[in-house]
């Protein structure tokens, strides 16, 4: 009698989705790209962008990150979060990623932020810096 009672437990189980599985990304709108965001360096403040992650209504938890892809074909993470979905289904993230901060001649730069929850990602190019 046990073991039947086990089976079925784990029937149903494996018939529901993992909690951690989280919202599933629907979109990714930033806002825009301009000289504050860069560093210091190039003459900005280091503003960071705010984020608004569209997803399916729920809650779970969204993983933020940005990287610069270099027209050299380098890539350079400016660092990553994760925060917590709205159970409305928009999630706005205000995270302090590593500025735009690209010093090197003849390579541009391509910011893209991505969010990403339940095996589902969005990816959105932020902007541009050469």
């Amino acid at each position: 009698m046990k073991a039947i009672a086990f089976g079925m437990l784990s029937l149903c189980l494996a018939g529901t989705p993992a909690l951690a599985d989280g919202p599933i990304i629907l979109g990714v709108s930033i806002s825009p790209f301009g000289k504050t965001n860069l560093c210091g360096q190039l003459g900005g403040s280091g503003q960071p962008p705010t984020i608004t992650i569209r997803h399916s209504k729920g809650t779970g938890m969204i993983t933020v990150s940005m990287e610069d892809r270099l027209s050299n074909g380098r890539t350079k993470s400016h660092g990553s979060t994760s925060v917590a979905a709205e159970a409305s289904g928009s999630t706005r993230v205000a995270y302090s990623f590593n500025p735009p901060c690209n010093l090197t001649t003849n390579v541009s730069s391509a910011y893209y932020v991505t969010a990403a929850s339940g095996g589902s990602s969005k990816t959105t190019l932020w902007g541009r810096y050469h």
